[in-house]
């Protein structure tokens, strides 16, 4: 029996799966996906993070909890959720992979089958909301493929996983279509990205919120009670996988209201809109450009259907309350055009816990984003003549692609971006020979000077991790570390001396005398500096007697 040739059937399917492929072959050079590449190799990136946590984790026994491990801010250790490795499929990884295939970089693929997940995505959401349309379907897979806020995360590979706002938004609009409300799958979703990532779970989460309030079996207590099953899961689960944890263990963070989004992001970003000063500082994190061929059709979406656009507003009142609320929070507590302040104000206490664990806020307008042009397009899809809606779609195409072009550029010289070597690997090799088992990094992270981080503490980590070293701090998100020399000394004094390496960063540690200093006055070391650091060695007794 042939495949039908049917936007919304295996044809469409088909055709989605063979642009996403074409886009990673396109753009991600050779060894990319295989996680070979020079890309791979940094040592001071946000990937050597990735690379360094997921080995570590990779190679360490199984413990419980299923996420801990303690190689990385050793002995207290840390769990893999805090080293944005993508613990769901880590742990899958875990399992099945051998232990003998260590190191090696597994991300490569992941942001491969993120790229496809845009394109697939795609084709569901339209089947979902049944619009035949082949250009339909070509114009979302290009508009999703080449949406700014994926395309410039290709450095952050958890927050590539798009695929899940994508899958959330499918899902509701098949909640909507078929009125059943879509639980198992919904709790897939949700308890999948929870340990994928955490920004990601919240945004589905809420679109999953929003599809109960339109469920007509709402009101029913049974049903407000199998609405509750995906976190019901999810919760049972962290006793497997996350918990216990003392409270120490999490840090809150600083950066609401900086890692925002302007009020002109939509607008900027392109070849051809243009706006200089369009940002502050921090405001990366709110890129949100949507391209001007979205722009175009979203404004004609609007004129030519305004009747039928306020009535499906007010039939998802629901979501379309939930993206006002997204905008508003990625805009944060400080609201600015440009470099304009507009508005500052303060949310009240309770939500402190929010803003200091999202202070990114400028990432929750990227459903917002996708809604519009999901919107877009299936509005013109029902109110155009058909060779005009298909002259709008390849203009829609030509002007995402033409507009685009410098941001995808910009992602094809991040990826082929030629790493070069900080550490004198000879150096550090000939320190670590002699049954070196654990390495002592000072000053721990985030009590030293934060200009050094991603030049001393990520090559010494990702060292540490290939090398099976383990080492007493890290590039561990919301961790806590107690900066006083105190401890330090107390830190050195407990340590298994003749198996250690002692690391100090030169930038905080400006003679070696400092160093010196934190050690016992009777187990002095001996130390020389290699690359940015005073490393130091307590040789065993018996060396030192000769």
């Amino acid at each position: 029996m042939g495949i039908k040739l049917d936007s919304t059937g295996r044809a469409g399917l088909l055709l989605a799966l063979a642009i996403g492929s074409w886009f990673v072959w396109r753009y991600f050079p050779a060894g990319f996906v295989a996680g070979t590449s020079s890309y791979w190799m940094t040592e001071v990136d946000d990937v050597t993070q990735y690379f360094s946590g997921f080995n570590a984790f990779f190679s360490a026994p199984f413990n419980y909890p299923l996420l801990a491990f303690d190689s990385i801010n050793y002995p207290q250790g840390t769990r893999a959720t805090f080293m944005d490795v993508i613990p769901l499929y880590a742990l899958l990884l875990k399992v099945f992979v051998p232990t003998s295939q260590a190191p090696f970089n597994p991300f490569g693929v992941w942001v491969a089958l993120s790229c496809i997940g845009q394109a697939v995505c795609a084709w569901w959401i339209l089947r979902e909301l049944q619009v035949k349309s082949w250009l339909a379907l070509v114009a979302l897979v290009v508009c999703l493929l080449t949406f700014p806020a994926f395309t410039t995360r290709v450095t952050h590979i958890s927050l590539m996983t798009h695929w899940i706002m994508l899958g959330a938004l499918a899902l509701y609009i098949r909640a909507r279509r078929t009125e059943e409300p879509q639980r198992w799958a919904w709790t897939l979703l949700l308890v999948g990205s929870f340990y994928i990532n955490i920004y990601l779970f919240v945004m589905a989460s809420a679109i999953y919120v929003a599809s109960c309030v339109h469920n007509p079996g709402r009101y029913r207590f049974a049903e407000l009670g199998r609405a509750f099953l995906p976190f019901l899961i999810l919760g049972a689960s962290l006793f497997l996988t996350i918990l216990p944890m003392e409270k120490a263990e999490i840090a809150r963070e600083n950066g609401f209201g900086i890692f925002s989004m302007n009020l002109l992001a939509p607008f900027y970003g392109g070849k051809y809109l243009v706006i200089a000063n369009a940002e502050r500082p921090g405001q990366y994190e709110g890129f949100n450009y949507l391209g001007l061929g979205v722009l175009l059709a979203f404004a004609l979406s609007l004129v030519i259907g305004r009747g039928a656009a306020i009535k499906r507003f007010k039939e998802h009142w629901a979501l379309t309350l939930l993206m006002v609320l997204f905008t508003v929070y990625a805009l944060s507590d400080a609201i600015y055009l440009g470099q304009r302040e507009v508005a500052i104000f303060h949310y009240p206490a309770f939500m402190d816990f929010i803003t200091t664990q999202f202070r990114a806020s400028g990432r929750f307008f990227w459903p917002v984003g996708y809604c519009v042009i999901i919107f877009a397009i299936a509005m013109l899809y029902r109110k155009l003549g058909a060779r005009v809606f298909a002259a709008s779609m390849l203009v829609l195409i030509a002007l995402q692609v033409a507009d685009l072009s410098k941001l995808r550029h910009r992602m094809h010289d991040t990826v082929y971006h030629q790493s070069e070597p900080v550490l004198d690997q000879a150096a550090w090799d000939r320190v670590t020979a002699d049954d070196v088992q654990y390495l002592y990094f000072f000053p721990k992270f985030k009590c030293g000077r934060s200009d050094l981080i991603f030049k001393t503490l990520m090559p010494t980590m990702r060292y540490a991790v290939v090398h099976g070293i383990k080492i007493n701090t890290g590039y561990v998100a919301r961790s806590n570390s107690n900066c006083a020399p105190e401890s330090t000394r107390a830190e050195i004094a407990a340590s298994p001396q003749e198996q250690s390496l002692y690391v100090f960063v030169k930038g905080d540690f400006a003679e070696v005398e400092e160093a010196k200093a934190m050690f016992p006055a009777d187990r002095q070391p001996v130390c020389e500096e290699i690359d940015f650091a005073h490393v130091c060695r307590i040789r065993p007794s018996e060396t030192a007697s000769r």
